[in-house]
């Protein structure tokens, strides 16, 4: 049977197409062949060098998450501590180094070695999870310090977290907080009860005069000495409870504190001591007021310092320092010495120092006492 042309064609196609197929198979297969013979080693390196490109990409990304870590602790506004699983200092921020005075290169050593002069922190590291705690301790100086520390919750692969910080400023702030406070509610009620006691003071001390007229000598000098008495106490209640309103001037500190000296040294009590003032410097004061608390509180050093013994007023630009002899006396004496009515000594009317402070406060300054290594106290007013 002959075909025609149109079938043939239709035909050829499929055929052609089928050829063009196997044509291609075959090339592709050889390929194949030869790639298979010739890439194994190529393979391999290839997937060596996507392997080390990859890790490449994730020690920089661990490095830079790294370095914000280390960034976002050293900002951290107090000490924090890491102990590995080893026992070794795994971590120490900025902060933690510059309370404790070492230095980065602790990181690594022995933490029994490396905290040795801190006893308080070892001990805090033995502590379990929880709240936080205060406790006294000495700094990088050798200065006792109050502190706050917390131990912080961490999976046992990471070893124990210690934060800490110095809170002694903070502690001694709110103290003088509080008493700022109780001042000013005890003082209201003082000024009334002083200016009763007044009226009536006032009475005794004419009938007390009548007396002295009648004759009655003895009797009347007992009766005004006593009403002279309370009279001086009721002044110190009157200046305690009145309001300040100071009169600002820059103010020569070493001059009003030699006014003070030439002041104590004509008294009873300054006798047998030693005062003198080293020196100079300024600050935006009241001169009066400066001068009522400067004596408030050598009188105070005066009656510490035993005879024989020297008091050493220095002076510099916004600070003045009260250096005396006597037995010492910190911030926690301080704070039992602050509190209106109580006084150290049988006569004392317990005003003293808490009117030096108030004085001092009125002007913007504030009133620091510690105890000297060499004995003896430190006073030190501060702008």
């Amino acid at each position: 049977m002959k075909l025609s042309a149109e079938s043939l064609i239709a035909m050829a196609f499929p055929v052609g197409m089928v050829l063009f197929g196997a044509t291609i198979f075959g090339i592709r297969f050889f390929r194949t062949r030869r790639t298979a013979k010739e890439d194994p080693e190529l393979l391999v390196l290839g997937a060596v060098s996507r392997s080390l490109h990859e890790r490449g990409e994730l020690a920089a990304t661990l490095g830079q998450l790294q370095t914000v870590h280390e960034k976002l602790v050293d900002a951290l506004p107090f000490g924090l501590l890491w102990v590995d699983q080893k026992n070794q200092v795994a971590a120490l921020n900025s902060m933690g180094r510059e309370l404790l005075g070492v230095k980065p290169g602790v990181v690594g050593l022995d933490t029994s070695f490396v905290l040795e002069p801190f006893p308080w922190l070892l001990e805090g590291l033995h502590r379990g999870p929880g709240p936080g705690w205060r406790c006294e301790g000495a700094n990088a100086e050798g200065a006792m310090k109050r502190w706050r520390l917390r131990r912080i919750e961490a999976p046992n692969q990471v070893g124990a977290l210690l934060s800490f910080e110095d809170i002694t400023e903070q502690e001694a702030e709110d103290r003088r907080r509080q008493l700022r406070e109780r001042f000013a509610e005890l003082g209201e009620m003082t000024a009334g009860v002083a200016h009763q006691l007044k009226n009536g003071l006032a009475v005794l001390k004419g009938h007390g005069q009548l007396l002295y007229r009648a004759g009655h000598v003895d009797v009347s000098k007992d009766l005004l000495d006593e009403v002279d008495e309370l009279d001086r106490v009721i002044q110190k209640f009157l200046q305690w409870a009145k309001p300040l309103e100071p009169e600002y001037s820059e103010t020569n500190l070493g001059e009003v504190a030699n006014e003070v000296i030439t002041e104590i040294a004509k008294r009873p009590l300054s006798h047998g001591r030693t005062l003198k003032c080293e020196g100079q410097g300024r600050a935006m004061a009241d001169p009066m007021l400066l001068h009522q608390a400067l004596l408030n509180l050598l009188e105070n050093a005066c009656q510490a310092t035993p005879r024989g013994g020297e008091i050493r007023v220095v002076v510099e630009d916004g600070r003045i320092q009260i250096l005396d002899q006597g037995p010492g006396m910190g911030e926690d004496t301080l704070l039992q010495m602050l509190r209106p009515f109580e006084s150290g000594r049988p006569d004392g009317t317990g005003l003293g120092l808490p009117l030096a402070l108030k004085w001092i406060n009125a002007q913007g300054a504030d009133l620091r006492f510690e105890k000297r290594e060499e004995g003896g106290t430190r006073v030190e007013i501060w702008w």
